[in-house]
């Protein structure tokens, strides 16, 4: 506590404007920016921070304005590399030009504020925010030292050859509905000669753990000292590459030898101009021949065949729920069948290979948010019964679990409510709070709702929703 306490106070003194502590290894959810307030951002400072040398930055953004959430993403690569950590609160999934607000007021203030490396200035994001992050150089004027795009590519319209980073690692689950793109950007950027590595992991759509995000900051490391930006460190070295090697092995021993090559490639990369790597080519040509490499080639084509041909129906099964006859929520169950939804679902849980359990959970997302979207769009249109259908579809194409899912019950009991089905409503509201819906203030307001507010069972999911903010 004494250190960081004289830590604090020479760094106040050093730097006079600054407002409020900014105590290192505790994470500062919302710091003002001092020339624009309404602009804020969370901010961690690792814990052997020291104002009187230069800092590695990783600027963040997330699509939902969750500065907090982003920094303790990468709080453990902050702590174990020693790089500070600023997620804006105002960059979201919308409007370029309040993004780019963001972005900048964010690098203005910390600039003012902190003792930073320009050599290593870094961005990363998540979704909307990944987008955010790649066209970051662009919006603060400057060539950075790297970009970390988690779950989504580039800003549209943004080629390799005028990206601004001088390295580029990427981090996407395979039931990432963002998963193929992800894969073209890897190939887009072979050709550019920019360093780049696709780190694809058995998970979702959604910031990464912080492991993950750790071996992102460690690869830039390396890249810092291929780029002469900093010292080399032989430990570090050996450290990164035996990560790739160890999981290769672990990958060839399940019979997994792509990815085993995957990890092999990395690894020699990594090495060139650094440390020698004694029969990796032979070791990878050979697993390169082996039967379950290739079944595998021709597994990944066929499931993006699969891909393609799922989301080319989408146009026959929303025709049939707004159909003149026998549409709406008539069609809801046909749709279902058609489209596969309750396989797919069986798929997604139990398939015994992840690429397909991935794929099958890609699939029902892509579905789901389809359909909610049209629905939600029917809706503002004041077609109560089809937005309903379309919500009946979002629900029950919806794997169980995942955050949206509470969302998806509450705008259906709200439809449900308002087409004077309240027994359904009812039904869908005590679902959505089973799933974890708490927003009281909502559930007071909403004037959707009020056909049902004045029954009993309307009070008895109140009093839960009330119990549980008690707790």
């Amino acid at each position: 506590m004494k250190k960081a306490a004289a830590i604090v106070i020479a760094f106040l003194a050093v730097r006079p404007a600054i407002a409020q502590e900014l105590a290192p290894a505790k994470l500062l959810e919302k710091v003002a920016c001092q020339s624009e307030p309404a602009q804020s951002y969370a901010l961690y400072l690792p814990s052997t921070f020291d104002p009187r040398r230069t800092w590695p930055i990783l600027f963040l953004f997330d699509p939902g304005a969750r500065g907090p959430l982003a920094v303790e993403a990468f709080r453990t690569a902050a702590e174990t590399y020693g790089w500070i950590l600023a997620g804006s609160n105002n960059s979201r999934n919308g409007p370029f030009e309040d993004n780019a607000r963001a972005a900048r007021a964010v690098w203005l203030d910390v600039r003012k504020r902190l003792p930073l490396d320009d050599r290593r200035i870094h961005a990363a994001g998540f979704s909307g925010g990944s987008r955010v992050a790649s066209v970051f150089p662009r919006l603060i004027g400057r060539v950075i030292a790297g970009v970390i795009g988690c779950g989504a590519g580039l800003a549209s319209g943004l080629e390799p050859a005028d990206f601004g980073a001088a390295a580029y690692f990427g981090l996407t689950g395979l039931a990432d509905f963002n998963y193929r793109e992800m894969k073209r950007l890897d190939r887009d950027l072979d050709p550019s000669g920019l360093p780049h590595r696709f780190l694809f992991f058995d998970g979702g759509h959604a910031w990464p753990d912080q492991a993950a995000c750790a071996r992102a900051v460690a690869w830039l490391e390396i890249m810092a000292m291929k780029l002469g930006l900093r010292s080399r460190d032989k430990a570090l070295i050996d450290a990164v590459i035996g990560k790739e090697l160890e999981e290769a092995r672990s990958f060839e021993d399940a019979g997994r030898p792509f990815w085993a090559v995957d990890r092999l490639e990395s690894a020699g990369r990594l090495a060139e101009g650094l440390t020698e790597l004694p029969g990796l080519p032979v070791r990878i040509e050979a697993l390169k021949a082996r039967r379950e490499y290739e079944r595998f080639l021709a597994a990944e084509k066929a499931r993006d065949r699969r891909e393609d041909d799922f989301r080319a129906g989408f146009a026959r099964a929303f025709g049939a729920v707004e159909a003149d006859e026998a549409g709406g929520g008539a069609a809801v169950g046909r749709v279902l069948r058609e489209m596969g939804i309750g396989f797919l679902k069986k798929e997604a849980k139990a398939a015994k290979i992840a690429e397909e359990r991935s794929l099958a959970s890609r699939l029902l997302f892509e579905f789901s948010f389809a359909a909610q979207n049209r629905g939600a769009d029917l809706f503002e249109k004041g077609d109560i019964p089809r937005a309903g259908a379309y919500f009946d579809l979002a629900i029950e194409s919806c794997e169980p679990g995942l955050h949206r899912e509470k969302y998806l019950y509450f705008n259906g009991a709200r439809i449900a409510a308002l087409a004077g089905e309240k027994k359904r409503a009812l039904e869908l509201l005590a679902a959505a709070v089973d799933k974890g819906f708490a927003d009281i203030d909502l559930l007071e307001t909403s004037t959707d709702l009020d056909p049902v507010r004045g029954s009993e069972r309307f009070r008895e999911i109140m009093e839960k929703v009330r119990a549980l903010a008690r707790r």
